[in-house]
């Protein structure tokens, strides 16, 4: 399980998180679940349903697209922001290259939050279209 007080420090390094109220960070801390990965285990695979965010607390992941690796993340580094937002098929397929311990959050327990705490909806997008300029999409779903 989660140390409660461990969890709030990873979260208060995420930028998507920095500038929130104590409380609504304490919210979150508290729905945020534990999660090990052994290496060569896929944390979450391209084409599958994506139910929410991915913290790295410990461990090394590759994110791969269509089978090409796209980058490696580490401790401090997330995934999955978009799947809080809106339920759509995972882009990519992140795997743990190490042992990997990654803190989740769901989009049922982030969603609460966001009709508390618009702020949170506005800085969400900026990662979200920073991500997307960083890694455009290679073709159009909708």
């Amino acid at each position: 399980m989660a140390d409660p007080a461990a969890t709030l420090a990873y979260l208060q390094r995420v930028p998507l998180f920095r500038a929130l109220p104590a409380k609504e960070l304490e919210f979150i801390a508290r729905s945020v679940k534990e999660r090990v990965y052994e290496p060569g285990a896929a944390i979450v695979k391209q084409g599958e349903p994506g139910v929410g965010f991915f913290l790295i607390a410990e461990g090394r992941v590759e994110v791969a697209h269509d089978g090409h690796r796209i980058r490696d993340m580490g401790p401090g580094e997330f995934f999955g922001e978009m799947a809080l937002m809106e339920e759509r098929i995972r882009t990519a397929t992140v795997t743990a290259k190490d042992r990997t311990r990654c803190l989740q959050l769901v989009r049922w327990d982030f969603r609460a939050l966001l009709k508390e705490n618009p702020d949170l909806a506005v800085k969400m997008l900026e990662v979200v279209v920073q991500r997307l300029r960083e890694h455009p999409p290679t073709h159009e779903s909708d």
